[in-house]
């Protein structure tokens, strides 16, 4: 007779052993979120927009020494998200879209980093974000990262054209 913990073979293979590469993982950390108050308010005052449906982007560029030292970051870009309760009444629908464009916006982010990084001009400026969603139903995470991807495209067209 077979005993039952015979049939099964437990192997444990070192990670190191797997020819595996870890690139960087793309994250969303504490010191990229835009909390403060202050350059909230001062954004919707004199922020620059444009509209990707199904976002809008508010934006302005935010100078690092003005900042009090507890809310400097290191970050080229502060960002905040915006879900309207208006359009969307129950927490749990608002909170799906919140967590659908922040996760489009981690994964395409590097493309705007490395073009602040990059460029010399922009290397020392750092930018606030406000990203708003408009649409009034909700849409799918495919269809939020199109929009993602098109406002990054805009962004960057509207810094090369205003320098």
């Amino acid at each position: 007779m077979v005993n039952d913990e015979s049939r099964f073979v437990i192997k444990i293979i070192h990670h190191s052993s797997l020819n595996i590469h870890h690139s960087k993982m793309p994250n969303f950390s504490r010191e990229e979120r835009l909390k403060s108050t202050k350059i909230i308010n001062a954004l919707f005052k004199g922020g620059r927009s444009f509209s990707c449906y199904p976002l809008r982007l508010v934006w302005q560029e935010v100078v690092k020494s003005e900042l009090p030292l507890s809310i400097q970051s290191n970050s080229p870009i502060l960002f905040s998200l915006s879900v309207p309760k208006k359009s969307f009444k129950r927490a749990v629908d608002r909170n799906v879209l919140r967590r659908r464009v922040r996760e489009a916006y981690r994964l395409n982010k590097e493309k705007i980093y490395n073009l602040l990084n990059d460029n010399e001009l922009y290397s020392q400026k750092q930018f606030a974000f406000m990203v708003l969603y408009t649409a009034k139903e909700e849409l799918s995470y495919l269809e939020i990262e199109k929009g993602i991807k098109k406002m990054i495209y805009k962004f960057e067209k509207e810094l090369q054209i205003n320098g």
